[in-house]
């Protein structure tokens, strides 16, 4: 009879309100369901209990307490606004102070799923015991949607754990019913839960339909954790110079160098000539910007000089090999510049009187050493890696030298008929782990992981090509510093003639999956990344509820996951372990 009575009284208010299909639509949403295919994970229940509660204004029979009766059948209202610019509250206390760092409002539902009168324009105020204090403020937030069985609530995560005795969402722009105005909620609550201490709200970029995801880069090396690669979403992540000739710049090699990194590479650049000469780019923001294309190595009296690999040494000198190819000839060989500070070369061209010397190698004098010239020092020993076009193609040589200049051939660290570009060693479990990576001029880059440097194993697949932009991969680099392997920037081009090459670049990224309460939408298969530490998550929608899932650079081993939480267009988050 209550029910009755009640549904009268409403259509009565309405009528003299003058509205028609209006607030006063019969809210008939029924509690939750249970369905295990919608909900990933039981709900862990971290909301603190509310004493009371009030509002700026209330719609008849539509009661403040109805926000905190724990049934979303139920809503509160507030009073009738004939535009969007009315300014409402509603404000509810726990019994004393407590850490907040999340809110919660579940919508009053319609019968098409959406929101209705949820807020689009509002701020979230908490209390200090003397003050109310604005912690996060919207606009334009989108409206809400439900599933079938699940009336989800929009839980927004605070940008920092607030001690609060109460909360007040005040609102500046409504949604309408019909012709008129409300701000009706059907639940409100607030809370604290840890695991969003490690996966904060830093803010909103207004991307649209994608969210950033900060501090998911890599971490300290793990040789079974080196298989989650993320393509840059600046692809290419480096260009050649427009010029009188089309760009063909690669052969990257990047070189830490304390608060900056250099990245060397050889081609065509800012030039009418199809002459490869060498330059440096510098990063001192993590690769999110590069500055000026410098011209370190010119080909001098040499047609081409390439496939750079840059030392800097325990002293803080600098040494670089590169393969120079004479004009009339078709053997590249291996020379060598010195610098102060990885700028200035000496000598700063090409030339037949820097070249390196090798013994034992069975006719050095015919080799055809191009596209391989890779060092590395360790412990006062300079070793050479190598490939041999001419005479010897199906293997990488190794040789050492104490000086730098003067080798010797000591045989084949890797039997298989690929380029080696680069090797760098990392620490793991107490072991030395030395990570060489090849190409073979065609759709992938190979890696190999020994414990020696002088033999590695049989080679593995470590990533393919991103799209037809990248369809010829034929040089890489690994980034690295101390112990951490952030990436590969690789130079591919999408011609097989290989002359049309630009710097692309593949992080190792933790692996961001997002999957909807609503719809069990999955989001972050297919995702990129903003340099090395930043992952970019692409939404099918402008706002959703559900879990953030952090697997580690394998991709598969779960790291975290996420309390239940609403997530919108160009929201920004950082992970923290």
């Amino acid at each position: 009879m209550s029910k009755i009575l009640r549904i009268l009284l409403l259509i009565i208010a309405t009528l003299f309100a003058g509205c028609n299909k209006d607030v006063v639509e019969i809210n008939t949403k029924s509690a939750i369901t249970s369905n295990s295919q919608s909900l990933k994970i039981s709900p862990v229940h971290t909301d603190i209990p509310v004493v009371s509660i009030s509002a700026s204004s209330t719609y008849p029979m539509w009661d403040a307490s109805n926000a905190i009766d724990s049934n979303t059948a139920t809503s509160w209202s507030s009073a009738r606004h004939l535009s969007s610019n009315g300014v409402e509250f509603v404000q509810f206390y726990f019994s004393g102070a407590v850490d907040i760092n999340y809110v919660k409002l579940t919508p009053r539902y319609g019968s098409n799923n959406a929101g209705l009168c949820f807020p689009l324009n509002f701020t979230i105020y908490y209390y200090t015991g003397s003050s109310w204090v604005a912690a996060k403020a919207f606009t334009n937030f989108a409206n809400p949607q439900k599933s079938d069985n699940y009336d989800l609530p929009v839980t927004i995560p605070l940008p920092v754990t607030v001690h609060a005795s109460g909360i007040k969402i005040e609102v500046t722009g409504l949604r309408a019913d019909g012709p008129n105005y409300y701000f009706q909620l059907a639940e409100v609550a607030a809370g604290f839960d840890d695991g969003f201490n490690h996966f904060k709200w830093t803010g909103n970029d207004n991307a649209v339909r994608q969210n950033r995801i900060n501090n998911a880069g890599s971490d300290s090396f793990n040789p079974d954790r080196i298989f989650n690669w993320t393509q840059d979403d600046r692809d290419p992540i480096i260009r050649g110079t427009t010029n009188a000739i089309n760009p063909n710049i690669y052969a990257p090699n990047i070189v830490y160098n304390g608060s900056n990194w250099h990245i060397y590479y050889g081609g065509w650049d800012n030039t009418s000539a199809k002459n490869d000469r060498i330059f440096t780019t510098v990063t001192y923001d993590d690769f999110l910007t590069f500055g000026t294309h410098t011209l370190v190595i010119g080909n001098g009296d040499r047609r081409h000089v390439n496939n750079e690999t840059v030392l800097k040494k325990p002293d803080g000198s600098w040494l670089m090999y590169y393969t120079s190819l004479a004009q009339n000839s078709v053997a590249n060989k291996p020379s060598f510049a010195t610098s102060a500070d990885g700028i200035a070369w000496a000598p700063n061209t090409g030339s037949g009187n820097a070249f390196l010397n090798m013994a034992n190698y069975p006719n050095w004098a015919t080799a055809d050493v191009n596209g391989s010239n890779v060092a590395y020092l360790e412990n006062g020993i300079y070793h050479l890696y190598f490939n041999d076009f001419a005479t010897r193609p199906k293997a990488v040589h190794h040789a050492v030298s104490t000086d730098g200049i003067n080798f010797n051939y000591t045989g084949d660290a890797l039997a298989e008929n690929l380029v080696a570009q680069d090797v760098k060693a990392f620490t793991y479990n107490n072991a030395t782990y030395y990570l060489m990576g090849m190409h073979h001029n065609r759709q992938e880059l190979r890696y190999s992981l020994s414990n020696s440097l002088t033999s590695f194993p049989a080679s593995s697949f470590l990533l393919g090509n991103y799209n037809a932009a990248d369809l010829y991969i034929v040089s890489m680099g690994f980034v690295t510093n101390a112990n951490r392997l952030y990436g590969i920037i690789y130079g591919a081009g999408p011609t097989g003639d290989l002359s049309h090459n630009s710097l692309h670049a593949r992080w190792l990224t933790k692996k961001i999956i997002f999957i909807s309460d609503r719809t069990n939408a999955r989001w972050g298969d297919i995702e990129r990344a903003h340099g090395p530490n930043q992952v970019v998550l692409y939404m099918s929608t402008v706002m959703e509820t559900g879990r953030f899932y952090v697997y580690d650079t394998d991709g598969t081993t779960l790291l975290y996951t996420s309390p239940q939480v609403t997530m919108r267009s160009g929201d920004v988050w950082t992970y923290k372990q």
